[in-house]
């Protein structure tokens, strides 16, 4: 059997618009041959609820980075039928925070310090979406106050740092992420994989992943067939995987253009 993985925000979902469009030929496609698509967002679980639900999805999903796994749902409600979060609460990484300050060259602020006006500025998400991505769980989205960028080296030597006190830093299309250290979407991924591998013990399970930022790392590290989506410039990140597959297109289409690739 197949599982697909796949990112939201620049993948699944247009950067800009948040639309699915161009990821719904794909889609079609993985319920017309009942492969599981398992999304694996920094969303939080009640914005993730509200997308599953949308786009019609039985399976598990990750939320917050790794932060906390859904379980399978009830299609009646499609409210999970069991959340598993993964290390440390929001309240204890908000604590903490203040540590970044000593870590990182320039000013930081959480996504819990803005207004939902703010947030809607910075995301070009409507008021109810805005206020359902400050529900966190188990991280804290961050932006920089200054202009700096954080590239994979710099990011490596944050993290040695954090790693001492169970924290980490991670970054996607729009936000840096203070998480747990080990709670990235490849240890999500990787308890899901277990889970249908178990449920499947006689069939083989071959694993894709779809992502486009520097936080679909841990989940591509993780698969057999890693994808990697152009972002909206058309540019891409940088893996280190020795194989990835690099899709022409941007975003939803080109999450299309790799679910494609699995019966080639």
């Amino acid at each position: 059997m197949y599982i697909v993985f796949s990112d939201l925000d620049g993948t699944l979902l247009d950067h800009n618009t948040y639309s699915h469009a161009g990821a719904q030929e794909g889609i079609d496609l993985l319920r017309e041959r009942s492969v599981p698509l398992v999304l694996v967002s920094s969303k939080t679980l009640p914005e993730m609820t509200e997308l599953h639900s949308m786009l019609g999805l039985g399976s598990p999903f990750v939320f917050e980075n790794g932060g906390g796994i859904a379980w399978p749902h009830d299609s009646s409600t499609g409210k999970p039928l069991r959340v598993e979060f993964q290390g440390l609460p929001e309240r204890e990484l908000r604590d903490k925070f203040n540590m970044l300050n000593t870590v990182i060259p320039v000013p930081v602020k959480s996504i819990l310090d803005m207004s939902i006006e703010e947030v809607m500025e910075r995301t070009g998400l409507p008021h109810k979406r805005a206020a359902l991505a400050r529900e966190r769980r188990s991280s804290i989205p961050f932006i920089l106050q200054e202009k700096h960028d954080i590239d994979f080296f710099e990011l490596e030597k944050i993290n040695i740092k954090l790693y001492e006190q169970g924290l980490a830093i991670t970054k996607g299309g729009r936000f840096l992420h203070l998480i747990s250290r080990g709670s990235t979407k490849g240890s999500a991924v990787r308890k899901i994989i277990s889970s249908y591998t178990l449920l499947h013990e006689k069939e083989d399970v071959v694993t894709m992943g779809v992502g486009d930022s520097e936080n679909d790392i841990p989940m591509l590290k993780e698969v057999d067939r890693p994808c990697l989506v152009r972002k909206h410039d058309g540019s891409i990140i940088q893996t280190g995987l020795p194989e990835v597959f690099i899709t022409k297109n941007i975003g939803p289409a080109g999450f299309t253009e790799a679910v494609k690739t699995l019966w080639i």
